[in-house]
């Protein structure tokens, strides 16, 4: 039988480009949600207002009346 003789090295972990890249994307992937829950709860929020317009303003023809002669000044 042979004896095999135990030597330790020590290796330091190194970053490669490809970890880089990963936690790049994974930080572009959270910017993105973030971006488009905002967006969705802006574009939420305006609907509600919208409706809300058209109820206290008696429905979507009074209202159009209404923001012409806001514009304009006239009717």
């Amino acid at each position: 039988m042979e004896e095999k003789a135990i030597s330790r090295t020590i290796t330091k972990p190194a970053t490669s480009v490809h970890e880089i890249e990963q936690t790049s994307s994974e930080l572009h992937k959270v910017g993105m949600y973030t971006t488009a829950a905002f967006a969705a709860i802006v574009g939420i929020w305006g609907l509600v207002c919208l409706s809300s317009a058209f109820m206290s303003a008696g429905g979507p023809v009074s209202l159009i009346r209404s923001f012409i002669s806001t514009t304009f000044g006239t009717m």
